[in-house]
């Protein structure tokens, strides 16, 4: 039978089937393909996320009591958080740990997570100390091998269950105006800082040498006015952050600071001004006013940026040697500078001046570490000694410097000669002590009775004097036994 009759033959008819059938069902394929591309474009777009989570956390993390609180927070602006986790670790001891959150709900992408976080220190096992504290956030990526994307963030835990405690040890008990001082005390653990706070000045406090742990001393400068008595705190701070502090009453012998009456010649104002062009004003005494108080005020700037750190343990022993020069303007001195009969500044003057030969050798009043040779404006080329504790020695106006800083030096070692730079009338040598930063009076510390009785007896082991003079006295019966006061001997 032929096909004829059917309009064709079979095969046309199948090919013509097949082209219908598969026009329309490629477009249904194609269109399901799509879709399924943008389903699972749709589906991949938060998991092939390439940004990390962010994470925040307290800077500063510190424990004071059995619990502390703090606030984290975190996200992440693609694929959102699935987990934030928390743990510390102290010491040697296993990492322990202190919270884990999951999410969803709230971790979506583009939200910001809060998370409180409460720590039971003692629920911990932890002990007074640093512990690391460690947050880690993930988000919902497929990066890492399909555990999501993380952040970590590692902070220091100060950790203080008990309390800072402080218990006077002993003071200098013959303190006198502008003079130099002492309290021993002792700190029940090792504190972030501590010292003697005068008004708004703190001076340091360092291990005792040759203590107890947990002993301490800080040397301080008595001021230089009359007050009688002065109020006084020791501080200590702890690495937690809290602070302790107690009361010391001082009282302070006064003195009567001399008057020095300068008059200012057009001889020697001429000499300033070439000593120190930089300060030329255009008149003699306006640049002579421009060094004695503008560069008087940078070069004790100065002093002070040089006297801010000091090795943590005495290198001087016993009392400083003095140069053998004859005494001229002395430490504290009120100087009034008279110009054609008129005042024209005032200065207290800081150290001793001492004269003798012209360029004479001056030593080294006790051992200790150069941490300054150099010109210092009105002090000229100068010398500053490191001896520990806070205590400086200075040596001014030299005309030349045998040493030069981070030198060891030895008690009588010679440093350089006089001279007459800076601010000098004649060759001398301007001598300084400073205890952190605060000129004090050398007077004391060549006196080798004030060194033992003020410095070497009442840090020495075993109970102070002054501390005993404070307890109260055991009934006696009779009249009390007369006190035997001894005089410090002065300095020459």
């Amino acid at each position: 039978m032929s096909g004829k009759g059917y309009g064709g033959n079979i095969p046309d008819m199948i090919k013509g089937l097949n082209l219908k059938w598969g026009k329309r069902n490629g477009l249904v394929l194609l269109g399901l393909l799509l879709t399924v591309v943008v389903i699972l474009a749709w589906l991949v777009k938060g998991r092939l996320d390439l940004e990390d989570p962010w994470l925040e956390v307290p800077e500063k993390l510190s424990a004071n009591g059995p619990k502390t609180t703090f606030l984290i927070k975190a996200g992440d602006r693609i694929s959102g958080l699935r987990e934030i986790k928390i743990t510390l670790k102290q010491g040697d001891e296993a990492e322990k740990a202190v919270l884990t959150r999951a999410f969803p709900p709230g971790g979506e992408a583009g939200a910001t997570v809060e998370v409180p976080v409460t720590l039971d220190l003692k629920a911990l096992g932890l002990k007074d100390g640093r512990a690391t504290l460690t947050a880690v956030a993930t988000d919902r990526s497929w990066g890492n091998f399909f555990n999501g994307r993380s952040t970590r963030v590692t902070r220091t835990l100060e950790v203080e269950l008990t309390p800072l405690g402080l218990t006077l040890v002993g003071i200098s008990h013959l303190l006198q105006a502008g003079g130099s001082g002492l309290v021993v005390y002792r700190v029940s653990k090792p504190p972030k800082e501590t010292g003697l706070k005068l008004g708004n000045r703190l001076f340091q406090g360092y291990p005792l040498p040759k203590g107890n742990p947990g002993d301490y001393v800080a040397f301080f400068a008595v001021p230089l006015e009359n007050p009688g008595s002065l109020s006084a705190e020791i501080v200590a701070r702890s690495f937690g952050g809290s602070e302790v502090k107690q009361g010391v009453p001082l009282k302070i012998k006064p003195k009567k600071w001399r008057q020095d009456k300068i008059s200012l010649s057009e001889g020697f104002l001429r000499q300033v001004a070439a000593a120190f062009p930089d300060a030329g004003q255009g008149d003699l005494l306006k640049t002579f006013l421009e060094v004695n108080r503008q560069k008087r005020q940078a070069n004790h700037e100065r002093v002070q940026q040089v006297t801010a750190a000091s090795t943590p343990q005495p290198l001087w022993q016993g009392a400083f040697l003095r140069y053998q020069g004859k005494p001229m303007a002395r430490f504290g001195d009120r100087r009034l500078y008279i110009w054609q009969n008129r005042v024209v500044d005032e200065q207290v003057h800081l150290g001793e001046d001492l004269a003798s030969l012209v360029h004479s050798p001056v030593p080294a009043g006790n051992r200790g570490t150069v941490v300054l040779a150099e010109p210092l404006g009105i002090y000229g080329n100068t010398v500053i000694l490191d001896h520990g504790l806070g205590l400086f020695s200075m040596y001014s106006h030299l005309s030349q410097m045998a040493v030069k800083a981070g030198d060891q030096v030895d008690k009588g070692q010679i440093l350089g000669r006089t001279g007459s730079t800076g601010l000098a009338g004649g060759d001398h040598l301007h001598f300084s002590v400073l205890v952190h930063g605060a000129f004090v009076n050398p007077v004391e510390w060549w006196d080798a009775h004030w060194v033992r009785d003020q410095v070497e007896k009442v840090w020495a082991p075993g109970p102070s004097p002054a501390v005993a003079a404070q307890e109260p006295p055991a009934k006696r019966k009779g009249p009390a036994p007369k006190k035997k006061v001894r005089k410090i001997r002065r300095g020459p």
